[in-house]
């Protein structure tokens, strides 16, 4: 790991994090080197953020004396998630955990898609939200009585309960984050989502291969990381979520202050990614 100002090559850096990993004290040490060394991304996820960050601030009131779980009120929650996603995903990447900073990003994603159908058809997304509670609480307890098979209070206890959210669930089905997908325009990020998860968010042969490293006599050592290269890849799809996510909750909000913001931002991310 060297400054772009460096030109002589460092020691391994990964010998400084035998005893502590990726706590190790050094990692901050270096967080200010991989923030200059990719300061044209970084510089552009702290504007996004800001960006963010007011707009959040502006709306967060909105359906203030309706209900709760109203469509204002639930975006509002829906984008606090995706700006804290997409924060994490910043601070992994400014500490080269490229791999948990592109994993982070699938929450992102995720709101956008919901945002999306709350926009377009709020009714079907808030039915759809309740859904998925009871539907994912019929599942919990069915597997809360596969561990306690033999404990007859647990049982009827767990029968009791789901037996409250089959009567709410009422035969009704969930709506998966595929079929969200499918009723947005094309280039709807559903692609993005997909390969984010594929290489990053779940564990696969692909993840995997990112802790791979050769190491000179034709074979391969493990690593933990840092991964500095893989920095811009990881902000790439940090960026691209949480632009859609901010575009639609704009649109949601009848936000149209600063119009040009997420264009200008949108153009930047472009040329970042056709420059890497």
């Amino acid at each position: 790991m060297t400054n772009r100002d460096d030109q002589q090559e460092d020691q391994d850096p990964r010998e400084g994090l035998a005893e502590e990993g990726l706590l190790s004290p050094l990692i901050e040490d270096w967080r200010a080197i991989y923030i200059e060394n990719y300061a044209p991304w970084f510089d552009l996820a702290r504007d996004v953020n800001r960006y963010a960050t007011w707009l959040f601030q502006e709306h967060q009131d909105a359906g203030n004396g309706g209900p709760a779980n109203a469509q204002a009120p639930t975006a509002v929650r829906m984008y606090g998630r995706a700006m804290n996603a997409f924060a994490a995903s910043v601070m992994l990447a400014e500490r080269a955990m490229a791999i948990e900073a592109a994993g982070a990003v699938r929450a992102i994603y995720e709101v956008g898609f919901w945002l999306s159908l709350l926009a377009t058809d709020p009714l079907k997304a808030l039915e759809a939200l309740e859904v998925d509670e009871h539907d994912n609480a019929i599942q919990r307890e069915a597997l809360l009585r596969e561990e306690h098979p033999t404990d007859a209070a647990v049982i009827a206890a767990s029968l009791k309960r789901e037996a409250h959210h089959v009567s709410k669930l009422a035969k009704r089905k969930s709506l998966s984050i595929k079929k969200i997908a499918k009723t947005m325009p094309k280039r709807s990020g559903y692609l993005e989502y997909r390969l984010a998860s594929a290489f990053y968010g779940h564990l696969s042969s692909s993840s995997l291969d990112g802790l791979k490293k050769r190491n000179g006599k034709g074979g391969v050592t493990n690593t933990l990381g840092p991964f500095e290269t893989e920095i811009p890849k990881a902000l790439s799809f940090a960026l691209d979520a949480m632009l859609r996510s901010t575009r639609y909750f704009e649109v949601m909000m009848k936000e149209s202050r600063q119009p040009d913001r997420l264009d200008k931002a949108q153009r930047t991310l472009l040329d970042l990614q056709a420059a890497t």
